[in-house]
């Protein structure tokens, strides 16, 4: 199964903590929120679950639009965010809408590419 969400990727961002009235408040910033809430719905349109216990092979590729500041001869983006951040998020926002759970995969390898439009590529090959 392959999937490309014309989302632009973003990093997971850290969960913010605040203080009121002497509680301690954790929340996720709009950012995050806002683009796993795309991703999902892509997902949705999609219709594909895979059932707990499936193993997962998962390929995803973060297509990164060229900063015009960066020169014709890098060809591979190396600067910020880091690969890690950027697959967290597409990996929580997957969890429970495109599979049961995250630890069913058992085989991962991600990629930060440039790209004339911004997207997320997904692969999944399941042994079914």
């Amino acid at each position: 199964m392959k999937f490309t969400i014309p989302v632009e990727p973003k990093a997971k961002q850290r969960a913010r903590v605040i203080s009121r009235g002497g509680k301690t408040i954790s929340y996720t910033p709009g950012q995050t929120v806002k683009t796993e809430t795309l991703i999902r719905s892509y997902l949705l349109q999609e219709k594909v679950y895979i059932d707990k216990g499936e193993p997962i092979h998962l390929e995803v590729t973060f297509n990164i639009v060229k900063p015009q500041s960066v020169g014709k001869k890098r060809v591979l983006p190396v600067t910020r965010p880091d690969i890690d951040n950027y697959l967290k998020l597409v990996l929580d926002a997957c969890n429970k809408f495109l599979w049961a759970d995250d630890s069913q995969i058992t085989t991962l390898i991600a990629k930060k590419r440039y790209a004339d439009k911004p997207s997320i590529e997904i692969e999944i090959i399941t042994d079914s």
